[in-house]
């Protein structure tokens, strides 16, 4: 359950996770963490102001030490289109972030792969709805955000009318039609289509009054202090692979939960010439061939440590518990300026953000799910409980009232229950729809009379296939009496089945936050409205 915005236990929060962070008793190389923490936080801070004031305003107080030592919220999520619980969480970053006198910052994971280039977009009514994929731009295989550029500029540009014009009908106001060409702009600028999304987004944060920093993490993990945290743990990637499997092995333990693959696969290790590699928790790609693959280390030559993603990709680095941590900043800097990339994959990105940066991380349910994982990992590699996290999460659904009046108060689920409950009544029970006893014919009162004595007789072994024959043969003729109203409860049937299709399409959480109306989504984030502009 997460704090709520003035109820004083994100304080609590604060201070308890201080405690925390403060009794990780651990040496990251030549330094304490509380050093490796300083210094880390001075460098997110002001790179995500650097990052954030290339296209919206950003105030950088005058008292650096002040700013570092005050608490900072943190929260993160990939740059796509999300659903507006997602959103939720940037607007509680924002208000947490008020409530301490603290700092806001948001992590665009553009680290994360772009897996797909078009959103959902709900059409239809309440009687039959379906969705229509709309790309917002062409496809061109799975890479990580960070290295998506625009394929088809015409597709992107056209996104936003094309969508709104779709989406017209059930809601004719989206906040897509005019926030799109932002988006448009961003993307021409930065030369990502991640990127774009997100700084858009964020400007438009900025006009609803949130006070944010943003940083992507593709920048955060070239931050000299996070490459020595990151060769550090891979310095210590044998204990990392070993804390990392483990934890998985008790979250499956501890939730039933059955399957190797879930909620995550453990990480491998494979064997050649060269000895044994162990996966590691980051991706690999070089700029030449982006797909994101799993990475393996291996440490059978004394002082380098091996990376391959067994099959293209392998490079030696100076990367061990005996080397300096300058060395590995050296080493991993040299992998940038080569362009490979190493990537740390989300478990060890919240891992950065809690130990190193964040006095509060805010999830949203997902991944809370799993970072009871990441708890697990710190306590099995430091001997100490990390920082608590918070969670947030909300649900928008379509304002589809206003277009359809009553639709939220139909509940076509409950009566298609109802209504094949009342097939297998006439199934097994015609007589109870038939016209009233003294109404009915004298073949039809006879069949009762027979069907009942069946039932009151004992099914002894010689009579119960007998018994249960009869009653089923009296219950076929009874219901063929019947056929007329069955097939108006039939067609009733498909009607009601279509109705709750279409309402599970029309009332899904996850379409983007700008299919919605300005309004609609300023009382959702809890900010101030206006008059809904035309």
């Amino acid at each position: 359950m997460a704090p709520s915005p003035g109820s004083g236990s994100i304080e609590a929060l604060v201070d308890n996770n201080r405690l925390l962070r403060a009794a990780l008793d651990v040496r990251i190389g030549d330094m304490r963490l509380w050093e490796l923490v300083a210094a880390t936080r001075r460098e997110v801070l002001m790179v995500a102001a650097e990052y954030t004031g290339h296209y919206r305003d950003v105030t950088r107080p005058a008292d650096v030490a002040d700013w570092i030592a005050r608490p900072i919220i943190m929260g993160g999520h990939q740059p796509e289109l999300f659903h507006p619980g997602v959103w939720l969480k940037n607007s509680a970053l924002d208000a947490y972030a008020r409530q301490v006198g603290g700092t806001a910052l948001n992590l665009v994971v553009d680290t994360d792969r772009c897996g797909r280039t078009s959103v959902p977009v709900p059409l239809g009514g309440p009687r039959a709805a379906h969705v229509e994929d709309v790309p917002f731009d062409a496809f061109n295989g799975e890479m990580a955000w960070e290295e998506r550029p625009v394929i088809d500029p015409d597709c992107f540009a056209s996104f936003g009318q094309r969508a709104s014009d779709l989406l017209g009908p059930l809601v004719p106001r989206p906040i897509l039609r005019r926030w799109w060409p932002l988006a448009v702009d961003r993307a021409r600028e930065s030369h990502r289509i991640g990127l774009g999304i997100a700084q858009a987004r964020h400007m438009l944060e900025e006009r609803l009054g949130l006070e944010t920093l943003e940083l992507p993490v593709s920048e955060m993990v070239r931050l000299p202090t996070v490459m020595v945290f990151m060769g550090w743990l891979l310095a210590h990637g044998r204990q990392l692979h070993d804390a990392y499997n483990a934890a998985l092995a008790t979250y499956r333990r501890e939730r039933r939960v059955r399957g190797r693959g879930r909620p995550m696969p453990d990480l491998a290790v494979r064997h050649d010439a060269s000895g044994e590699w162990i996966e590691v928790p980051w991706w690999m790609w070089s700029r030449d061939d982006p797909r994101r693959r799993r990475v393996f280390a291996n440490t059978a030559t004394t002082g380098v440590l091996a990376l391959s993603d067994m099959d293209t990709l392998r490079i030696e680095l100076p990367i061990t518990a005996d080397t300096s941590p300058s060395k590995w900043v050296d080493a991993l800097s040299r992998m940038e300026e080569h362009s490979i990339r190493l990537r740390p994959r989300a478990i060890v990105t919240t891992l950065v953000s809690r130990l190193l940066v964040a006095d509060v991380f805010v999830h949203g349910i997902g991944g809370a799910a799993y970072d009871s994982i990441t708890d697990d990992i710190v306590c099995r590699l430091v001997g100490s409980d990390p920082p608590r996290h918070a969670v947030v999460s909300g649900t928008l659904r379509l304002p589809l009232e206003e277009v359809f009046p009553g639709f939220e108060a139909v509940n076509p689920a409950g009566e298609l229950a109802a209504v094949k409950a009342m097939l297998r009544d006439i199934e097994f029970h015609p007589e109870r729809h038939l016209l009233p006893q003294a109404a009915q014919s004298e073949e039809v009162r006879e069949l009762i009379a027979a069907k009942l004595r069946w039932i009151d007789t004992h099914p002894t072994v010689t009579l119960a296939k007998r018994r249960c024959r009869e009653i089923r043969g009296i219950n076929e003729r009874l219901a063929a009496r019947l056929d007329v109203a069955r097939r108006d409860v039939m067609a009733r049937t498909t009607q009601l089945s279509d109705a709750t299709k279409a309402r599970a399409v029309l009332r899904a959480r996850d379409y983007p936050w700008c299919f919605f109306p300005e309004n609609a989504l300023k009382t959702f984030l809890l900010l101030e409205n206006e008059p809904d502009p035309a």
